[in-house]
């Protein structure tokens, strides 16, 4: 963060659909192909949105199921990634229990492996 204080070094949290080379410079640019910034380098490019994947259709299943939320709206699930009855989750959903892994090949093995030991 030093560099940040620098100005050495600029942070910004934007969505970036398309990158452009040309030049010798990448061009970011937004949904509406506005550029975002232009540079030589770009360290590191990532993100996700922090909300639970589903949530529009989800909603009604939680409230007709009084299925249990944390604050930060992601499941509270049993170790063996029980939801409510007979519903089991896997992904994201199981991020709360499983961790970060729980999004990738090797989270959903072992999220897999978890339901089926439970039955």
């Amino acid at each position: 963060m030093n560099q940040v204080k620098q100005g050495l070094l600029r942070v910004k949290d934007v969505e970036v659909i398309s990158a452009v080379w040309r030049d010798g410079y990448i061009s970011l640019r937004d949904k509406n192909e506005k550029v975002i910034q232009q540079t030589g380098t770009i360290l590191l490019a990532t993100g996700f949105k922090s909300s639970m994947p589903g949530k529009d259709w989800l909603t009604p299943v939680i409230q007709s199921h009084d299925l249990r939320l944390a604050e930060c709206g992601y499941p509270i699930v049993s170790q063996s990634l029980q939801w409510g009855p007979g519903l089991y989750v896997t992904g994201a959903l199981a991020e709360l229990e499983m961790g970060p892994i729980s999004r990738n090949i090797s989270g959903a093995r072992q999220a897999a492996e978890r339901i089926v030991n439970s039955l």
